[in-house]
């Protein structure tokens, strides 16, 4: 018996493993899509600087 019971415990980790994993790559995936939203808006700030400083130079 007790093989068996730990091969049901062996299995019954392996899931929640499985779980664990497919749990932190949805996370790692919305992390993902934040970065390039952040990273989408670090360029409109640079550009916006970029302008103001060649408007300042030409004036």
């Amino acid at each position: 018996m007790s093989v068996i019971r730990d091969a049901m415990e062996a299995m019954k980790d392996i899931v929640l493993l499985s779980d664990k994993v497919e749990r932190a790559g949805k996370t790692l995936s919305e992390v993902s899509i934040e970065l390039r939203e952040h990273d989408r808006r670090l360029i409109v700030i640079e550009t916006t600087i970029d302008i103001a400083r060649n408007q300042k130079r030409i004036k």
